[in-house]
Protein backbone atom coordinates (compact mmCIF):
# COMPACT_ATOMS: atom_id res chain seq x y z
CA UNK A 1 0.00 0.00 0.00
CA UNK A 2 1.55 3.30 -1.11
CA UNK A 3 -0.13 6.32 0.37
CA UNK A 4 2.43 9.04 -0.43
CA UNK A 5 1.22 11.63 2.02
CA UNK A 6 1.87 15.01 3.53
CA UNK A 7 4.04 14.77 6.61
CA UNK A 8 1.96 17.50 8.22
CA UNK A 9 -1.12 15.27 8.01
CA UNK A 10 0.72 12.18 9.22
CA UNK A 11 2.02 13.86 12.39
CA UNK A 12 -1.25 15.61 13.23
CA UNK A 13 -1.98 15.48 17.01
CA UNK A 14 1.53 14.17 17.73
CA UNK A 15 3.53 15.95 20.42
CA UNK A 16 7.12 16.21 19.22
CA UNK A 17 10.25 18.35 19.10
CA UNK A 18 11.74 19.02 15.67
CA UNK A 19 15.47 18.43 16.21
CA UNK A 20 16.68 18.30 12.62
CA UNK A 21 15.39 19.56 9.26
CA UNK A 22 12.15 21.32 8.34
CA UNK A 23 8.74 19.77 7.79
CA UNK A 24 7.56 22.27 5.17
CA UNK A 25 5.60 20.50 2.43
CA UNK A 26 7.50 17.21 2.82
CA UNK A 27 5.91 14.10 1.39
CA UNK A 28 6.71 10.60 2.57
CA UNK A 29 6.37 7.28 0.83
CA UNK A 30 5.34 5.00 3.70
CA UNK A 31 5.53 4.51 7.47
CA UNK A 32 7.98 1.83 8.64
CA UNK A 33 9.06 0.52 12.06
CA UNK A 34 11.18 -2.40 10.80
CA UNK A 35 14.59 -1.09 9.71
CA UNK A 36 14.95 -3.93 7.16
CA UNK A 37 11.99 -2.59 5.17
CA UNK A 38 13.07 1.05 4.82
CA UNK A 39 13.24 2.56 1.33
CA UNK A 40 13.63 6.05 -0.19
CA UNK A 41 11.49 8.77 1.38
CA UNK A 42 10.10 6.57 4.16
CA UNK A 43 9.23 7.66 7.69
CA UNK A 44 10.99 5.38 10.16
CA UNK A 45 9.92 5.06 13.81
CA UNK A 46 12.52 3.72 16.26
CA UNK A 47 11.16 1.27 18.83
CA UNK A 48 12.96 0.07 21.94
CA UNK A 49 11.83 -3.50 22.65
CA UNK A 50 12.63 -6.19 25.21
CA UNK A 51 15.34 -7.72 23.03
CA UNK A 52 16.26 -5.05 20.49
CA UNK A 53 16.46 -1.26 20.21
CA UNK A 54 16.04 -0.07 16.62
CA UNK A 55 17.68 3.25 17.52
CA UNK A 56 20.86 1.26 16.88
CA UNK A 57 19.86 1.01 13.19
CA UNK A 58 19.51 4.74 12.50
CA UNK A 59 22.64 4.94 10.34
CA UNK A 60 21.38 2.03 8.27
CA UNK A 61 18.00 3.62 7.61
CA UNK A 62 19.63 6.93 6.71
CA UNK A 63 21.76 5.12 4.13
CA UNK A 64 18.63 3.40 2.77
CA UNK A 65 17.03 6.79 2.10
CA UNK A 66 14.75 7.45 5.06
CA UNK A 67 13.40 11.00 4.89
CA UNK A 68 11.91 11.22 8.41
CA UNK A 69 13.10 9.52 11.60
CA UNK A 70 11.15 9.49 14.87
CA UNK A 71 13.31 8.96 17.96
CA UNK A 72 12.68 8.68 21.67
CA UNK A 73 14.09 11.35 23.96
CA UNK A 74 17.13 10.49 26.07
CA UNK A 75 18.06 7.45 24.00
CA UNK A 76 21.84 7.08 24.18
CA UNK A 77 22.08 5.68 20.64
CA UNK A 78 20.89 8.97 19.13
CA UNK A 79 23.52 11.31 20.55
CA UNK A 80 26.34 10.66 18.07
CA UNK A 81 24.24 10.35 14.90
CA UNK A 82 24.81 12.63 11.90
CA UNK A 83 21.26 12.91 10.57
CA UNK A 84 22.38 14.70 7.38
CA UNK A 85 19.29 15.85 5.47
CA UNK A 86 16.77 13.79 7.44
CA UNK A 87 13.85 15.34 9.27
CA UNK A 88 14.09 14.14 12.88
CA UNK A 89 11.23 14.24 15.37
CA UNK A 90 11.87 13.58 19.05
CA UNK A 91 9.00 12.23 21.17
CA UNK A 92 8.50 11.07 24.74
CA UNK A 93 7.37 7.57 23.68
CA UNK A 94 7.86 6.22 20.15
CA UNK A 95 5.15 3.58 20.65
CA UNK A 96 2.60 6.31 21.24
CA UNK A 97 4.03 8.06 18.18
CA UNK A 98 3.58 4.88 16.12
CA UNK A 99 -0.08 4.64 17.17
CA UNK A 100 -0.84 8.30 16.36
CA UNK A 101 1.08 8.29 13.08
CA UNK A 102 -0.45 4.98 11.94
CA UNK A 103 -3.98 6.19 12.59
CA UNK A 104 -3.31 9.39 10.60
CA UNK A 105 -1.49 7.54 7.82
CA UNK A 106 -4.42 5.22 7.14
CA UNK A 107 -6.97 8.03 7.23
CA UNK A 108 -8.28 7.65 10.80
CA UNK A 109 -10.20 4.43 10.06
CA UNK A 110 -11.14 3.75 13.69
CA UNK A 111 -13.46 6.75 13.61
CA UNK A 112 -15.67 4.91 11.10
CA UNK A 113 -15.97 1.70 13.16
CA UNK A 114 -17.75 0.56 16.31
CA UNK A 115 -14.97 -1.21 18.24
CA UNK A 116 -15.61 -3.64 21.11
CA UNK A 117 -12.54 -4.46 23.20
CA UNK A 118 -12.38 -7.66 25.27
CA UNK A 119 -9.78 -7.96 28.03
CA UNK A 120 -9.16 -10.39 30.87
CA UNK A 121 -6.83 -13.21 31.83
CA UNK A 122 -9.06 -15.95 30.48
CA UNK A 123 -11.94 -16.09 28.03
CA UNK A 124 -10.95 -13.27 25.68
CA UNK A 125 -10.91 -15.37 22.53
CA UNK A 126 -14.11 -17.31 23.20
CA UNK A 127 -16.02 -14.22 24.35
CA UNK A 128 -14.85 -12.32 21.27
CA UNK A 129 -16.09 -15.06 18.93
CA UNK A 130 -19.41 -15.10 20.77
CA UNK A 131 -19.84 -11.33 20.49
CA UNK A 132 -18.92 -11.47 16.80
CA UNK A 133 -21.54 -14.16 16.22
CA UNK A 134 -24.22 -12.13 18.00
CA UNK A 135 -23.55 -8.92 16.07
CA UNK A 136 -23.38 -10.79 12.76
CA UNK A 137 -26.65 -12.57 13.55
CA UNK A 138 -28.19 -9.12 14.03
CA UNK A 139 -27.33 -8.29 10.42
CA UNK A 140 -24.02 -6.37 10.68
CA UNK A 141 -20.67 -7.06 9.03
CA UNK A 142 -18.11 -7.76 11.74
CA UNK A 143 -14.32 -8.03 11.88
CA UNK A 144 -12.39 -9.84 14.61
CA UNK A 145 -8.83 -9.31 15.85
CA UNK A 146 -7.28 -11.58 18.45
CA UNK A 147 -5.18 -14.55 19.43
CA UNK A 148 -6.37 -16.70 16.53
CA UNK A 149 -5.72 -13.97 13.97
CA UNK A 150 -7.62 -11.31 12.04
CA UNK A 151 -10.96 -12.17 10.44
CA UNK A 152 -13.04 -10.02 8.07
CA UNK A 153 -15.09 -11.02 5.09
CA UNK A 154 -13.38 -14.09 3.61
CA UNK A 155 -9.99 -13.07 4.98
CA UNK A 156 -8.14 -14.84 7.81
CA UNK A 157 -4.64 -13.62 8.66
CA UNK A 158 -2.53 -15.21 11.38
CA UNK A 159 -0.72 -12.79 13.72
CA UNK A 160 2.09 -13.19 16.24
CA UNK A 161 0.41 -11.26 19.06
CA UNK A 162 -3.05 -11.37 20.62
CA UNK A 163 -3.26 -7.65 19.90
CA UNK A 164 -1.03 -6.68 16.95
CA UNK A 165 1.20 -3.62 16.82
CA UNK A 166 -0.70 -0.34 16.33
CA UNK A 167 0.37 0.03 12.70
CA UNK A 168 -1.10 -3.37 11.84
CA UNK A 169 -4.31 -2.56 13.72
CA UNK A 170 -4.94 0.63 11.77
CA UNK A 171 -3.91 -0.99 8.50
CA UNK A 172 -6.55 -3.67 8.98
CA UNK A 173 -9.15 -1.21 10.24
CA UNK A 174 -8.74 0.52 6.87
CA UNK A 175 -9.01 -2.78 4.98
CA UNK A 176 -12.14 -3.68 6.94
CA UNK A 177 -13.79 -0.41 5.98
CA UNK A 178 -13.05 -1.22 2.32
CA UNK A 179 -14.99 -4.48 2.90
CA UNK A 180 -17.94 -2.57 4.43
CA UNK A 181 -17.24 -3.82 7.96
CA UNK A 182 -19.10 -1.74 10.53
CA UNK A 183 -18.13 -3.40 13.83
CA UNK A 184 -14.84 -4.84 15.11
CA UNK A 185 -14.45 -7.15 18.09
CA UNK A 186 -10.88 -7.28 19.35
CA UNK A 187 -8.99 -8.93 22.15
CA UNK A 188 -7.03 -6.36 24.13
CA UNK A 189 -4.02 -7.86 25.89
CA UNK A 190 -2.32 -6.37 28.93
CA UNK A 191 0.84 -5.96 26.85
CA UNK A 192 -1.03 -3.97 24.21
CA UNK A 193 -2.34 -1.61 26.89
CA UNK A 194 1.02 -1.29 28.63
CA UNK A 195 2.94 -0.66 25.40
CA UNK A 196 0.36 1.57 23.71
CA UNK A 197 -0.60 -0.67 20.76
CA UNK A 198 -4.21 0.42 21.27
CA UNK A 199 -3.38 4.03 22.15
CA UNK A 200 -6.02 6.44 20.89
CA UNK A 201 -8.65 3.81 20.09
CA UNK A 202 -12.12 4.73 21.29
CA UNK A 203 -13.90 1.56 22.41
CA UNK A 204 -17.67 1.54 22.18
CA UNK A 205 -17.64 -1.27 24.77
CA UNK A 206 -14.87 -2.61 27.00
CA UNK A 207 -15.61 -6.17 28.14
CA UNK A 208 -13.87 -7.41 31.31
CA UNK A 209 -13.92 -11.19 31.64
CA UNK A 210 -11.79 -11.78 34.77
CA UNK A 211 -8.32 -11.30 36.18
CA UNK A 212 -5.98 -13.85 37.73
CA UNK A 213 -2.32 -13.91 38.70
CA UNK A 214 -0.80 -14.55 35.28
CA UNK A 215 1.60 -13.14 32.66
CA UNK A 216 4.19 -12.24 35.28
CA UNK A 217 7.82 -12.94 34.48
CA UNK A 218 10.50 -12.47 31.87
CA UNK A 219 9.36 -10.27 28.96
CA UNK A 220 5.91 -9.87 30.54
CA UNK A 221 4.82 -8.00 33.70
CA UNK A 222 7.03 -7.34 36.69
CA UNK A 223 4.30 -8.20 39.21
CA UNK A 224 0.53 -8.57 39.61
CA UNK A 225 0.06 -4.85 40.31
CA UNK A 226 1.71 -3.97 36.99
CA UNK A 227 -0.51 -6.53 35.24
CA UNK A 228 -3.72 -5.22 36.84
CA UNK A 229 -2.82 -1.56 36.26
CA UNK A 230 -2.16 -2.28 32.59
CA UNK A 231 -5.52 -4.04 32.20
CA UNK A 232 -7.44 -1.23 33.88
CA UNK A 233 -6.21 1.29 31.28
CA UNK A 234 -8.91 0.07 28.89
CA UNK A 235 -11.59 1.93 30.85
CA UNK A 236 -10.01 5.30 30.13
CA UNK A 237 -10.59 4.52 26.44
CA UNK A 238 -14.18 3.23 26.59
CA UNK A 239 -17.70 4.66 26.55
CA UNK A 240 -19.34 1.56 28.09
CA UNK A 241 -18.14 -1.42 30.10
CA UNK A 242 -19.52 -4.94 30.44
CA UNK A 243 -18.07 -6.46 33.61
CA UNK A 244 -18.21 -9.91 35.14
CA UNK A 245 -19.38 -8.99 38.64
CA UNK A 246 -17.62 -12.08 40.04
CA UNK A 247 -14.18 -10.89 38.93
CA UNK A 248 -11.26 -10.61 41.29
CA UNK A 249 -10.50 -6.95 42.20
CA UNK A 250 -14.13 -6.08 41.46
CA UNK A 251 -14.14 -2.88 43.54
CA UNK A 252 -11.02 -1.58 41.83
CA UNK A 253 -12.45 -2.38 38.40
CA UNK A 254 -15.70 -0.53 39.15
CA UNK A 255 -13.80 2.39 40.66
CA UNK A 256 -11.73 2.75 37.49
CA UNK A 257 -14.91 2.82 35.38
CA UNK A 258 -16.49 5.50 37.54
CA UNK A 259 -13.30 7.56 37.50
CA UNK A 260 -13.41 7.59 33.71
CA UNK A 261 -17.18 8.19 33.45
CA UNK A 262 -17.76 4.82 31.78
CA UNK A 263 -21.35 3.54 31.71
CA UNK A 264 -21.33 0.17 33.48
CA UNK A 265 -23.34 -2.93 32.55
CA UNK A 266 -22.77 -5.82 34.95
CA UNK A 267 -23.20 -9.53 34.47
CA UNK A 268 -25.27 -10.51 37.50
CA UNK A 269 -27.39 -13.55 36.65
CA UNK A 270 -26.57 -17.18 35.94
CA UNK A 271 -28.61 -17.54 32.77
CA UNK A 272 -27.77 -20.82 30.97
CA UNK A 273 -27.16 -21.02 27.26
CA UNK A 274 -27.32 -23.85 24.74
CA UNK A 275 -23.69 -23.98 23.63
CA UNK A 276 -21.55 -26.32 21.58
CA UNK A 277 -18.66 -25.41 23.88
CA UNK A 278 -18.65 -27.42 27.15
CA UNK A 279 -17.78 -26.13 30.61
CA UNK A 280 -19.19 -23.67 33.13
CA UNK A 281 -16.51 -21.14 32.20
CA UNK A 282 -17.93 -20.97 28.68
CA UNK A 283 -21.34 -20.22 30.19
CA UNK A 284 -19.60 -17.26 31.91
CA UNK A 285 -18.16 -16.13 28.57
CA UNK A 286 -21.57 -16.46 26.93
CA UNK A 287 -23.23 -14.39 29.63
CA UNK A 288 -20.84 -11.50 28.96
CA UNK A 289 -21.45 -11.73 25.22
CA UNK A 290 -25.19 -11.80 25.94
CA UNK A 291 -24.90 -8.56 27.96
CA UNK A 292 -23.08 -6.88 25.06
CA UNK A 293 -25.89 -7.86 22.72
CA UNK A 294 -28.55 -6.61 25.10
CA UNK A 295 -26.71 -3.32 25.64
CA UNK A 296 -26.61 -2.89 21.85
CA UNK A 297 -30.37 -3.43 21.65
CA UNK A 298 -30.19 -6.81 19.93
CA UNK A 299 -33.20 -9.07 20.50
CA UNK A 300 -32.81 -11.97 22.91
CA UNK A 301 -33.81 -14.63 20.40
CA UNK A 302 -31.16 -13.31 17.97
CA UNK A 303 -28.53 -13.49 20.71
CA UNK A 304 -29.46 -17.04 21.77
CA UNK A 305 -29.47 -18.34 18.20
CA UNK A 306 -26.02 -16.81 17.61
CA UNK A 307 -24.54 -18.38 20.75
CA UNK A 308 -25.76 -21.84 19.76
CA UNK A 309 -23.56 -21.73 16.64
CA UNK A 310 -20.23 -20.64 18.13
CA UNK A 311 -17.14 -22.82 17.70
CA UNK A 312 -13.70 -21.41 18.56
CA UNK A 313 -10.49 -22.76 16.97
CA UNK A 314 -8.20 -24.37 19.53
CA UNK A 315 -10.53 -23.86 22.50
CA UNK A 316 -11.77 -27.24 23.75
CA UNK A 317 -11.95 -28.13 20.05
CA UNK A 318 -13.04 -31.69 19.26
CA UNK A 319 -10.74 -32.57 16.35
CA UNK A 320 -11.49 -36.28 16.04
CA UNK A 321 -13.98 -38.77 17.47
CA UNK A 322 -14.76 -42.42 16.80
CA UNK A 323 -16.17 -45.33 18.79
CA UNK A 324 -12.95 -45.64 20.81
CA UNK A 325 -11.38 -42.21 21.39
CA UNK A 326 -11.80 -38.46 21.31
CA UNK A 327 -8.93 -36.12 20.48
CA UNK A 328 -9.35 -32.56 21.73
CA UNK A 329 -7.10 -29.53 21.24
CA UNK A 330 -7.01 -26.75 23.81
CA UNK A 331 -4.94 -23.61 24.28
CA UNK A 332 -4.56 -24.00 28.07
CA UNK A 333 -0.89 -23.48 28.88
CA UNK A 334 -0.93 -22.66 32.61
CA UNK A 335 -2.54 -24.08 35.73
CA UNK A 336 -5.76 -22.02 35.98
CA UNK A 337 -6.80 -22.68 32.39
CA UNK A 338 -5.70 -26.31 32.59
CA UNK A 339 -7.75 -26.90 35.75
CA UNK A 340 -10.91 -25.59 34.09
CA UNK A 341 -10.28 -27.51 30.89
CA UNK A 342 -9.41 -30.87 32.46
CA UNK A 343 -12.30 -30.68 34.93
CA UNK A 344 -14.60 -30.09 31.97
CA UNK A 345 -13.19 -33.23 30.33
CA UNK A 346 -13.68 -35.18 33.57
CA UNK A 347 -17.38 -34.30 33.46
CA UNK A 348 -17.58 -36.42 30.28
CA UNK A 349 -16.55 -39.53 32.29
CA UNK A 350 -13.72 -40.74 30.05
CA UNK A 351 -11.93 -44.05 30.61
CA UNK A 352 -8.68 -42.11 30.88
CA UNK A 353 -7.51 -38.54 30.32
CA UNK A 354 -4.26 -38.57 28.37
CA UNK A 355 -2.50 -35.20 28.13
CA UNK A 356 0.16 -34.21 25.61
CA UNK A 357 1.84 -30.89 26.37
CA UNK A 358 4.99 -28.86 26.92
CA UNK A 359 5.55 -25.29 28.07
CA UNK A 360 6.82 -22.17 26.33
CA UNK A 361 10.41 -21.04 26.69
CA UNK A 362 11.50 -17.62 27.98
CA UNK A 363 8.36 -17.36 30.07
CA UNK A 364 7.71 -17.68 33.80
CA UNK A 365 8.78 -21.04 35.21
CA UNK A 366 5.73 -20.96 37.47
CA UNK A 367 3.68 -22.08 34.47
CA UNK A 368 5.80 -25.21 34.17
CA UNK A 369 5.43 -26.09 37.83
CA UNK A 370 1.70 -25.33 37.70
CA UNK A 371 1.15 -27.52 34.64
CA UNK A 372 3.12 -30.33 36.28
CA UNK A 373 0.88 -30.19 39.33
CA UNK A 374 -2.44 -29.89 37.50
CA UNK A 375 -1.79 -32.71 35.04
CA UNK A 376 -0.26 -34.80 37.81
CA UNK A 377 -3.52 -34.56 39.75
CA UNK A 378 -6.14 -34.50 36.96
CA UNK A 379 -4.71 -36.55 34.09
CA UNK A 380 -4.34 -40.33 34.05
CA UNK A 381 -1.36 -40.46 31.70
CA UNK A 382 0.97 -37.62 30.68
CA UNK A 383 3.23 -37.23 27.65
CA UNK A 384 5.71 -34.37 27.99
CA UNK A 385 6.86 -32.84 24.73
CA UNK A 386 7.90 -29.65 22.95
CA UNK A 387 5.99 -26.38 22.82
CA UNK A 388 7.37 -23.01 21.67
CA UNK A 389 10.75 -23.40 23.37
CA UNK A 390 11.96 -20.16 21.78
CA UNK A 391 15.56 -19.69 22.97
CA UNK A 392 15.55 -22.41 25.65
CA UNK A 393 16.24 -26.11 25.26
CA UNK A 394 13.08 -28.22 25.18
CA UNK A 395 14.52 -30.83 27.54
CA UNK A 396 15.40 -28.12 30.08
CA UNK A 397 11.78 -26.96 30.05
CA UNK A 398 10.54 -30.54 30.42
CA UNK A 399 12.93 -31.04 33.35
CA UNK A 400 11.29 -28.09 35.13
CA UNK A 401 7.83 -29.62 34.60
CA UNK A 402 9.10 -32.96 35.90
CA UNK A 403 10.21 -31.48 39.23
CA UNK A 404 6.53 -31.25 40.19
CA UNK A 405 4.90 -33.87 37.95
CA UNK A 406 7.19 -36.60 39.35
CA UNK A 407 5.63 -36.08 42.79
CA UNK A 408 2.35 -37.42 41.41
CA UNK A 409 3.36 -39.81 38.65
CA UNK A 410 6.14 -42.29 37.96
CA UNK A 411 8.29 -41.82 34.88
CA UNK A 412 7.92 -44.51 32.20
CA UNK A 413 4.88 -46.06 33.90
CA UNK A 414 2.81 -46.63 30.76
CA UNK A 415 -0.44 -47.07 32.66
CA UNK A 416 -0.69 -44.18 35.13
CA UNK A 417 2.62 -42.37 34.85
CA UNK A 418 4.36 -40.16 32.33
CA UNK A 419 6.83 -40.40 29.47
CA UNK A 420 8.96 -37.91 27.56
CA UNK A 421 8.83 -37.64 23.77
CA UNK A 422 10.59 -34.45 22.76
CA UNK A 423 9.19 -34.39 19.21
CA UNK A 424 5.61 -33.07 19.41
CA UNK A 425 4.33 -35.02 16.40
CA UNK A 426 5.83 -38.23 17.80
CA UNK A 427 4.16 -37.52 21.15
CA UNK A 428 0.73 -37.00 19.59
CA UNK A 429 1.16 -40.10 17.43
CA UNK A 430 2.12 -42.20 20.47
CA UNK A 431 -1.01 -41.09 22.33
CA UNK A 432 -3.25 -42.02 19.40
CA UNK A 433 -1.49 -45.29 18.54
CA UNK A 434 -1.45 -46.54 22.15
CA UNK A 435 -4.92 -45.41 23.18
CA UNK A 436 -7.34 -47.44 25.26
CA UNK A 437 -11.04 -47.57 24.44
CA UNK A 438 -12.76 -44.65 26.11
CA UNK A 439 -9.69 -42.39 26.22
CA UNK A 440 -9.89 -38.66 25.72
CA UNK A 441 -6.56 -37.41 24.38
CA UNK A 442 -5.98 -33.76 25.25
CA UNK A 443 -3.34 -31.98 23.19
CA UNK A 444 -2.70 -28.83 25.15
CA UNK A 445 -0.82 -25.54 25.06
CA UNK A 446 -0.78 -24.43 21.42
CA UNK A 447 -4.44 -24.55 20.46
CA UNK A 448 -4.96 -22.55 17.26
CA UNK A 449 -1.26 -21.66 16.79
CA UNK A 450 -0.07 -22.61 13.29
CA UNK A 451 3.66 -22.37 13.98
CA UNK A 452 6.25 -23.83 16.38
CA UNK A 453 9.01 -21.46 17.50
CA UNK A 454 12.40 -23.00 18.32
CA UNK A 455 15.81 -21.34 18.43
CA UNK A 456 14.38 -18.14 16.99
CA UNK A 457 12.89 -19.91 13.95
CA UNK A 458 9.26 -20.75 13.21
CA UNK A 459 8.05 -23.84 11.37
CA UNK A 460 4.53 -24.91 10.47
CA UNK A 461 2.91 -26.96 13.23
CA UNK A 462 -0.83 -26.81 13.81
CA UNK A 463 -2.00 -29.44 16.29
CA UNK A 464 -5.31 -29.96 14.48
CA UNK A 465 -3.55 -30.63 11.16
CA UNK A 466 -1.04 -33.00 12.72
CA UNK A 467 -3.75 -35.00 14.51
CA UNK A 468 -5.84 -35.43 11.35
CA UNK A 469 -2.75 -36.33 9.30
CA UNK A 470 -1.73 -39.01 11.81
CA UNK A 471 -5.23 -40.49 11.86
CA UNK A 472 -5.45 -40.38 8.06
CA UNK A 473 -2.11 -42.21 7.71
CA UNK A 474 -3.21 -44.85 10.24
CA UNK A 475 -6.43 -45.41 8.29
CA UNK A 476 -4.47 -45.95 5.06
CA UNK A 477 -2.30 -48.57 6.73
Amino acid sequence: MNLESSLKRIVKNLNYNLINGEIGDAKINKVVYDSRKVEDNDLFICLNGARFDSHTKINDVINKGAKVIVVEENNENVKSIDFKNCIVLEVTDTRIALAVISNNYFGNPQDKLKIIGVTGTKGKTTTSFMIKSIIENAGYKVGLIGTVGIYFGDEHIYTDNTTPESYILHEYFAKMIDKNITHVVMEVSSQSLKYHRVYGINFEYAVWTNIEVEHIGENEHTDYEDYLTSKLKIFSMAKNAIINSFTKNYDEVISECKKNNVIIYEKKDNKMFNLQLPGSYNQENASLAYEVGKAMGIKEEVINTALEKVIVPGRCELVYKDDEIKVIVDFSYENNGAIKFLNTIKEQNPKRIVTVFGCGGNRSKDRRYGMGEVTGKLADFVILTADNSRYEKTLDIIADIETVLSKYKKKDDLENGYIILEDRREAIEYAIKNHKVGDVICVMGKGHEPMMEMNGEKVRFLDREVILDIISNRAKK
